[in-house]
Formats: structure tokens, C-alpha cells, sequence
């Protein structure tokens, strides 16, 4: 058996690249395909090459064993990833802040590094993006600006990329395989345009792809989403997911503080300073999405 990765998953098939880089379209065999969700692209497994009648190895396979993974998200659905790129766009559409979070939660959940990157930096002046950047400060991850138009953040972007297996995430509209197109034109990935009545991006990317970039590295080009659920997540455990926060722990007047309305809290108190608005607000708004989780 040799061991790979699957790349694509489509159709209860899967492409698996093996170490020199060759696909093979791959059947599940026993549990795994009684189970075709238990595989996903990322995943590393064990498979057996078909052969044909001259006994030559053909360039379809078997899926025999899923081999454990390092991390997995749900949404995206992808595994044995080392960071998340949140993608969003400055405007067409709109960023969405929350979703922003909410990724960068699940980001560290699963221990993984994350970056923003806002996208279509031509679509906005100069001095409306400082004053959003304004807004965010302080912010807790790095943002990239980036604009395929003008070709501004593309090397940066790429840098980051490099050497990582990196996932893209965010909503329909914002550029995301855009940007890979522009950072590897041999791609060639399908991209859309923002439907002008809703303001939304329409679905070009039907299913997460692996993609390995010529400059290193690996990237997940993933379908985009406007909603994202909590998974396996508690609300007394949602303040280690904000990395802000990190710094005043043990400094709240009570040692189980939640930080949302007890006295002598020293997350609150830092709101505006050491903590941006912006973000206690999300972090209030999922408390209380938890708590109301919980409670059914």
C-alpha cells in the first residue's frame, strides 16, 4: 500500500496525490465508504493502486485506511491544516466582522494559526480603509491588504502562504480564488461576481480542493458561507479562544470570571484599551449563543 492525500472529494470519489505528486481516483473501501463522510480532503491515507490486466499499476485506487489527523474543521470541511486564512472583502460584499470571529474561534479551537486578509482594497480610499484599521486596533491576528486589480499584497500574501498547508475561508463574493489565480495564474480556478440585488457573492467553488503551489506550500480553495456554527464548544471555555484576553488571566476579582458582568473584571475594564470593542462585542454575542445552547 502507499500512503497519500486526498485532494478532491466529489461524488463518493476521491483524488489522492501519492509522494511524487501523481492523482489517483480512489474508491473507499469497508467502513470508509459505508461512511463516506468519515473522509475529507487533507485527510492522509493508506491506499492500494489498481492494476490491469499487464499487471501495470492503473491511476485508480482504494482507499484501505484513514490515517489519524492533526486537526479538523467541520466548516470548512478540511483536516491536517497549519493555518486559516480568513478571507473578506473591504466591500461587494460588505465584510462581515462577526463571521470573522467566529473563524477565528474555530481557528483556536483547533490550534491553528490564523491571518485576515481584506481583500478588494481597490474598491475603497485610502482614508477609509485607515480609519477601519483604526477601528480595529488593537487586534489580536495580522491583517493583509490585498487587491488583485492592482496587484497590492500579493507577495505578502504569498510569503505567508509558503511552505504552510494553508485553508482559505470566508464567504461567497470576497476573491478568494481570485487571489490564488492571481498568486499561481496556472490555476485557473472559476471565479464569480456579487449579485447586485443581494449584495452576496454567487457559489463558484462547489467542493474543497488541496492545491499545491509551485513557490511551496499547499492551499484549500473552499466554498464560501455566510453562517458558521459552534461545535463541541462550551461557554467557559469560550474566553481561551480570545488570545486577547490571555494576558489578564488570573487579574478578574474572581478566579472563575466569565467576563460579562462581574465586578473587578479585568477584561472589562480594558475594553477600548487593551481590547477592542469589537471584538467584546462578539465575545458576548457567542456567550450568550452558547448559554442558550446549553440550555436546551
Amino acid at each position: 500500500m502507499l500512503e497519500g492525500r486526498v485532494v478532491k472529494a466529489a461524488g463518493g470519489f476521491f483524488t489522492v496525490s501519492d509522494p511524487a505528486g501523481v492523482h489517483f481516483t480512489c474508491r473507499a473501501r469497508g467502513m470508509l465508504k459505508r461512511d463516506q463522510a468519515a473522509l475529507m480532503v487533507g485527510d492522509r491515507v493508506l491506499f492500494e493502486p489498481e492494476r490491469n490486466v499487464d499487471r501495470a499499476v492503473s491511476a485508480e485506487g482504494v482507499i484501505e485506511k484513514l490515517l489519524p489527523r492533526s486537526n479538523r474543521l467541520k466548516r470548512p470541511p478540511v483536516s491536517n491544516v497549519d493555518q486559516l486564512v480568513v478571507v473578506m472583502s473591504l466591500k461587494e460584499p460588505a465584510c462581515d466582522w462577526q463571521l470573522v470571529s467566529r473563524l477565528m474561534v474555530l481557528a483556536e479551537q483547533e490550534k491553528l494559526n490564523a491571518f485576515l486578509c481584506l481583500n478588494k482594497t481597490d474598491l475603497a480610499a485610502a482614508d477609509e480603509i485607515d480609519r477601519l484599521i483604526n477601528e480595529l486596533n488593537p487586534y489580536p491576528y495580522s491583517i493583509i491588504q490585498t487587491s488583485v486589480v492592482r496587484g497590492s499584497g500579493l507577495e505578502e500574501l504569498a510569503e505567508k502562504l509558503n511552505g504552510k498547508c494553508s485553508v482559505f475561508a470566508g464567504p461567497s463574493g470576497v476573491g478568494k480564488s481570485s487571489l490564488l489565480n492571481a498568486i499561481q495564474p496556472g490555476l485557473t480556478l472559476k471565479t464569480g461576481t456579487v449579485s447586485d440585488k443581494i449584495k452576496r457573492g454567487k457559489h463558484t467553488t462547489r467542493q474543497a480542493e488541496l492545491l499545491t503551489l509551485v513557490g511551496g506550500g499547499m492551499v484549500v480553495d473552499t466554498p464560501g458561507f455566510t453562517r458558521l456554527n459552534f461545535f463541541d464548544l462550551g461557554q467557559d471555555h469560550l474566553a481561551d479562544l480570545f488570545p486577547e484576553f490571555e494576558p489578564l488571566r488570573g487579574s478578574c476579582g474572581f478566579r472563575n470570571c466569565r467576563h460579562i458582568s462581574e465586578p473587578e473584571c479585568a477584561v472589562r475594564r480594558e475594553i477600548g484599551k487593551m481590547l477592542n470593542p469589537i471584538r467584546y462585542q462578539h465575545y458576548q454575542y457567542f456567550f450568550d449563543e452558547l448559554r442558550k445552547q446549553e440550555a436546551f
